[in-house]
């Protein structure tokens, strides 16, 4: 099952999709859908880790509910988008491309973990 992460925002500030799209969920689930060593040596506190080459395969399994609000991010937010479009074709209602890594994290006033 999936864990929603609160995400905290900077004081006044909203935090935006890739691309000026919608503002993002203030509680979703974040998905990094970078590889196995990516996510490992930092990532997101809270994030499940599904690469973008296994996400049609895996996700019905890691989040079942399709209007579950959805983060997906990445490197630079490339692979975040493929993965946004992969999940929109699986019905998913509420999923949303944060971009990179580093820049959402900033963004979010976070800061990266390493490991699990």
């Amino acid at each position: 099952m999936s864990e929603m992460s609160h995400l905290p925002q900077q004081e006044g500030a909203v935090a935006h999709g890739e691309h000026g799209s919608p503002p993002l969920p203030a509680t979703a689930t974040l998905i990094d859908v970078r590889s196995n060593n990516e996510y490992m040596a930092g990532h997101l506190p809270g994030a499940i880790n599904v690469p973008v080459t296994h996400i049609e395969q895996d996700i019905l399994h890691k989040i079942p509910a399709r209007a579950t609000p959805i983060i997906l991010y990445c490197a630079s937010g490339a692979r975040s988008e493929q993965a946004l479009s992969m999940l929109q074709q699986l019905g998913y209602t509420d999923a949303h491309n944060g971009g990179g890594a580093v820049h959402l994290a900033k963004h979010l006033n976070l800061d990266l973990q390493p490991g699990l």
